[in-house]
């Protein structure tokens, strides 16, 4: 008898488990077939970016149809007007299911700090028009930079309005970082709706950048979309498994350091982050240390929790006086800058920032770690870096003010927060309309309770 239902229960468990991953198969492992495109012999989708030091060289990407098997940068210092320098670049083609590109990549370096240079790329004898890059001088006391979360957006959606709307508020800006999900799928239609919901911006304005779960394909093991690595020309410093998307930059008196959490896919892929992280940290002298990863230790969406992240990164944020955490995944935004740093019982923890730029929202999961909350609305945020100080804004989608805060640190590597927001908006942390349509009036109950009893803990 006990045999009998032992039998029964194993075979319900397998049971449940065939039907759940049925119901996820889609979500977990389906991934749609690409579109046919034909790329375009004129050079496309040009990027600048940077794997060195960023007061001496830059990098710049491209792209091409498969005719072109060799590209050239032609470079001209503002200094010397009409003295040009040429760089070549051998063509690098990547195929996928639905066509094939030509991509190419150079490195300028030599750069003088202060200066103003004039560039344009060509395909064979196909020339663009030329663009401006300014690079930074070493004694300026500040500088600033844009952060976006995801984009992934819909072929002509309108995300890039908010790119332009963030370099208008801060047109000194040295660089643009995105938070992964640029692209709603690893397709060349969708790489070409982000290039050119930027426009001119990435051509002018570094990009740096982590990747997320929607630059790679669906499977057991998830793979990165090739693309992403041909676009980012990042250094390679990162751990062997995760060159040029796990790395770091240094910027002035700022350590950045993207961690791939997409890729950490098995206990080896985390050790070997880990380890990585760990090195990097030990090894920084630079005043500020800011982390970009996809995916938050503090989530902001109902249902979502990544523990695995907390336990892997979060003794290394508070060993070694990280002091802010980007991410996105979410599509809810919220700000924590009272988490206490563990190991220490009177020092303040890092501040964590998560934010989207989509127009996909999800439901806010209440938690007791933020300080402030809003979904329905996209935003964008802006930097300001000081010598003892970053200051933080962030703007809803149409330019309303919507949270910020200024981090000070002393020689000590005691942080202290000043937090200058407005009030959370109940427009901002209402359910959405989604969740009105699919869920009953018993679930929506629910959430209008947690939102009052959250709200009132924020009082």
């Amino acid at each position: 008898m006990k045999r009998n239902y032992k039998k029964t229960i194993w075979l319900g468990m397998v049971i449940l488990i065939i039907a759940f991953t049925w119901i996820k198969w889609d979500i977990w492992f389906y991934n749609p077939p690409e579109p046919k495109y034909s790329p375009s012999p004129s050079p496309a989708r040009i990027m600048l970016t940077w794997s060195d030091n960023p007061l001496s060289s830059r990098d710049v990407t491209w792209e091409g149809d498969t005719s072109t098997h060799q590209g050239f940068l032609q470079i001209s210092d503002n200094a010397i007007p009409g003295d040009t320098i040429l760089y070549r670049s051998n063509a690098k083609i990547i195929r996928s299911s639905g066509g094939s590109s030509t991509f190419f990549k150079v490195h300028i370096k030599d750069l003088r700090q202060g200066r103003l240079y004039h560039y344009r790329v060509s395909n064979n004898k196909i020339w663009s028009d030329w663009f401006d890059f300014k690079i930074g001088n070493s004694t300026d006391a500040s500088y600033s930079f844009v952060y976006f979360g995801d984009v992934q957006d819909t072929i002509n959606g309108s995300s890039g309005n908010l790119f332009h709307r963030a370099i208008e508020s801060r047109p000194q800006s040295a660089f643009m970082i995105f938070i992964g999900d640029m692209i709603e799928r690893p397709h060349d239609a969708y790489w070409g709706e982000w290039f050119k919901s930027g426009g001119t911006l990435f051509r002018t304005i570094p990009v740096i950048a982590t990747p997320g779960n929607h630059e790679y394909y669906k499977s057991l093991i998830g793979t990165l979309d090739e693309r992403w690595m041909a676009h980012f020309s990042f250094p390679q410093n990162g751990p062997e498994n995760f060159r040029g998307r796990a790395c770091y930059w240094d910027y002035m008196n700022t350590r950045y350091i993207s961690i791939d959490s997409n890729g950490i896919q098995s206990l080896p892929s985390a050790l070997e982050q880990r380890s990585w992280v760990k090195g990097v940290l030990e090894n920084t002298r630079q005043k500020w240390i800011v982390i970009i990863m996809h995916h938050p230790p503090y989530s902001t969406s109902r249902g979502h929790n990544y523990f695995f992240l907390r336990a892997l990164f979060k003794p290394l944020f508070d060993r070694y006086n990280v002091d802010l955490i980007l991410s996105g995944h979410d599509h809810a935004y919220g700000r924590a800058v009272h988490i206490q740093n563990k190991l220490t019982d009177n020092k303040q923890g890092a501040a964590y920032v998560v934010a989207h730029a989509s127009p996909k929202f999800y439901e806010i999961g209440f938690s007791d770690k933020m300080d402030k909350l809003a979904s329905n609305t996209p935003s964008y945020q802006l930097f300001d870096v000081s010598a003892d100080s970053i200051r933080f804004e962030a703007y809803t989608r149409n330019g309303i003010s919507l949270d910020g805060f200024t981090i000070r640190k002393d020689a000590s590597g005691n942080r202290t927060v000043t937090v200058h927001a407005p009030p959370n908006s109940r427009d901002l942390l209402k359910p959405t309309d989604l969740f009105l349509k699919k869920n009953s009036q018993k679930e929506i109950d629910r959430f209008n309770m947690e939102m009052e009893q959250w709200e009132k803990s924020r009082k």
